[in-house]
């Protein structure tokens, strides 16, 4: 087993996410115990404490049982989730190859609109502003988890710029912009209920609960550039918030 390599993230969310990489290759499978803490923390060159810590995280999600005095199992019937820190501003393409999942994209509309009242308000542009809109599925193994609607300005992303290589991202595909420096986004995350829309689009049941997370990306300047609502299935993800 490879040793943990440490980065800007707190060792014990990487050992997190080190045990949910081996879980999601079948390294260890559901109803496994998991080795010794002694003979696992040798194993990935980290203390005790650190360790429990993960480990104690991971009992908190569901991912993994611990008996006292008999040891760790892997939790029968667990589902993988994405899982991110709404501190890090990456895509969800990014934030699944990071964790070892493949997502793909459908029924992608590309769209020339006029901008409503309430993005003129996000984006600081005068009414009827042409816009770009780009909508699409996003997959996990032709499971629907979420819906995303993204919005900017044509002057920054022309409906042009979603051509055959677009993958999935209009982050990601922003980020490539030589003209634009992607600094920071403000996010708002709430709990509602999917209309028929949308149920239709996730293949969920009207009224299921799902996550909407609205997001304004900004330029170094501070000039805000695009806007986004992304609508996600809970089943499929999970966000946190590290606190220092």
């Amino acid at each position: 087993m490879q040793q943990i390599k440490t980065d800007r993230a707190p060792l014990y969310l990487q050992v997190q996410q080190h045990l949910l990489n081996l879980i999601s290759d079948g390294v260890y499978k559901p109803g496994q115990q998991l080795p010794s803490e002694v003979d696992l923390a040798a194993q990935m060159g980290i203390s005790r404490p650190t360790l429990r810590e993960a480990l104690l995280h991971l009992e908190q999600e569901g991912f993994v049982v611990r008996k006292h005095g008999v040891g760790t199992f892997i939790a029968n019937g667990y589902e993988l989730r994405l899982d991110s820190g709404l501190e890090r501003l990456e895509s969800i393409l990014a934030l699944a190859a990071r964790q070892g999942m493949w997502v793909h994209f459908k029924d992608l509309q590309v769209m020339e609109e006029e901008a409503d009242a309430k993005l003129t308000e996000r984006l600081h542009i005068p009414p009827g502003t042409l816009v770009t809109t780009v909508r699409r599925v996003i997959t996990v193994d032709d499971t629907p988890v979420a819906y995303m609607l993204d919005i900017a300005p044509i002057s920054i992303l022309s409906p042009a710029d979603v051509d055959e290589t677009f993958e999935g991202s209009v982050l990601d595909l922003l980020k490539r912009k030589q003209d634009l420096q992607i600094a920071q986004a403000v996010a708002d995350i709430v709990a509602l209920n999917a209309d028929p829309f949308l149920a239709k689009k996730l293949m969920i049941k009207p009224e299921q609960a799902i996550l909407l997370l609205e997001e304004t990306l900004f330029n170094e300047d501070g000039t805000p550039v695009e806007f986004s609502r992304n609508y996600f299935v809970p089943d499929f993800f999970r966000f946190h918030v590290v606190r220092r």
